[in-house]
């Protein structure tokens, strides 16, 4: 009985990937599919022609697609990083748990957003110190900020 004790607790030891329940194959696929169809949408995008000149109407028009490409791809390039993110911690055998607390991300976060990072509780934590943060950055504007740390009041 010894003999089957050690052999028990030495495969439990012996267990180099982190405890992640499920089998992740068909999120990984979905990942894969979503990378692919992320750079098709990409590769198809292209910047108007501003070739032809039109009136001030048509060239503020035309700047303001341009702003609206470049935000997109920004928010494009983010999304591809997070899904390759995702991708990567699938082959690690890390995919599925929280980059904050480290416990197991339920799966119907991991199906609504296959690429999340974070459990619900630190997603929100996350946002709602980033929302107080922005908040109290505003309230510093509107009322003028505090010079104590700026060169800009001193006098010379």
């Amino acid at each position: 009985m010894k003999t089957a004790t050690k052999r028990k607790i030495v495969s439990k030891k012996t267990s180099a990937k982190p405890a992640v329940s499920g089998n992740f194959s068909a999120i990984h696929k979905e990942l894969l599919a979503m990378k692919e169809d992320l750079l098709k949408t990409v590769s198809r995008k292209s910047l108007p022609d501003d070739s032809e000149m039109g009136d001030s109407m048509d060239q503020a028009n035309l700047s303001t697609e341009k702003e609206l490409i470049f935000e997109l791809s920004d928010n494009e390039r983010v999304t591809l990083d997070q899904i390759e993110a995702a991708i990567r911690k699938i082959e690690k055998g890390i995919y599925g748990l929280c980059e904050s607390c480290h416990n197991p991300i339920p799966k119907p976060r991991l199906k609504a957003l296959p690429f999340a990072r974070y459990c619900i509780s630190c997603q929100s934590a996350s946002e709602h110190a980033s929302f107080e943060e922005s908040a109290e950055e505003l309230a510093d504007v509107a009322v003028g900020g505090d010079d104590k740390d700026s060169d800009f009041g001193a006098a010379s």
